[in-house]
């Protein structure tokens, strides 16, 4: 079973390089949305738009999530996949179909016609809820999502990624609320078995490490 998990997680991160589903490149940093620069770049929706990708990704991602929803005596096809607009919505939609499961997605605005809603879908706040994005940074799209949910009274039992920097002021924010947060995979767990594979050099993933644990402890916001 082991031998099974590290083969597939290799298979996961051969494609994350050769799909440029991940991108290094310390020389010549990447431009963020808030402007912030990062020797790093991860296109999840690539990731979601290819078929052999997507099928090991769910495949691992619905594995673990279904660990923690055992304790709960939670079936995943009673779970609602909710997606963060929009890069959450790829990821939960692609759980959704996985478990035969409901789907819709949260908003970070009123839509400016029609019913004027920020939930979109069939809604029923006392089903589990399970809160989706793409990537844990700061984790402030998934945190908004929650809390436009918790506002109306929605039973929340998780929020989960497909990758994570693991930044420790993120996941105090998530303690804090008492909510767990799962991600399938840790950026470092990631470069540190794609430098293993030789897909990057050990320069790159000091420099990505060093980048991260600065990151952990600036006060900006990059997400």
């Amino acid at each position: 079973m082991q031998n099974q998990e590290n083969n597939r997680l290799q298979s996961i991160i051969d494609l994350f390089f050769t799909e440029e589903i991940i991108k290094v490149d310390a020389s010549s940093p990447f431009v963020l949305s808030s402007g912030a620069k990062a020797p790093i770049y991860l296109d999840h929706r690539r990731a979601f738009t290819s078929p052999k990708l997507r099928k090991l990704l769910v495949q691992a991602w619905a594995e673990e999530l279904e660990l923690k929803f055992k304790p709960l005596n939670i079936r995943p096809q009673n779970v609602v996949c909710v997606g963060t607009a929009t890069a959450g919505i790829a990821p939960a939609m692609a759980l959704a179909v996985h478990w035969d499961a409901p789907f819709l997605y949260v908003r970070q605005k009123p839509k400016g016609h029609g019913l004027q809603q920020m939930v979109e879908g069939a809604f029923d706040p006392g089903r589990p809820h399970l809160v989706v994005d793409d990537m844990l940074t700061t984790g402030q799209s998934l945190l908004k999502t929650v809390e436009i949910l918790k506002q109306l009274d929605t039973r929340i039992v998780c929020a989960t990624t497909v990758t994570s920097h693991g930044l420790k002021p993120a996941h105090r924010k998530f303690e804090s609320l008492n909510l767990p947060c799962v991600s399938l995979l840790q950026t470092q767990q990631i470069l540190s078995v794609a430098q293993d594979m030789g897909l990057i050099s050990q320069a790159d993933l000091r420099t990505v490490m060093s980048w991260i644990e600065n990151l952990s402890t600036a006060s900006d916001s990059i997400d």
